[in-house]
């Protein structure tokens, strides 16, 4: 995918700047949010050593990573779709109208 381009323009915008309002006012988002406070809670009371620390976070760290890479390239993949289909749906028209 050609870097800069105006798919990863668009893309960029979404997932950061209207992803955020999105997220705001999303009920699934918002329990998800809290169960994740929650489980934080449950953590933070087991009195971990500082190396178990770190080798949780380690963990959960490359959990987070590969989700969100999977959700920006799924993200990214649907909108090609999306415009493959406009075109696609352009051409059947002209057709159509010849």
């Amino acid at each position: 995918m050609k870097e800069n381009g105006l798919l990863e323009i668009i893309a960029a915008h979404r997932t950061v700047t209207d992803l955020d309002e999105f997220l705001k006012r999303d009920k699934y988002y918002q329990n998800a949010l809290e169960e994740e406070r929650s489980a934080s809670d449950i953590m933070d009371s087991l009195n971990f050593t500082s190396e178990q620390k770190k080798a949780v976070d380690r963990v959960i760290t490359a959990y987070n990573e590969c989700g969100a890479a999977y959700g920006a390239v799924a993200y990214r993949f649907g909108m090609e779709d999306g415009i493959r289909v406009r075109m696609e749906m352009e051409e059947i028209m002209r057709f159509l109208k010849y």
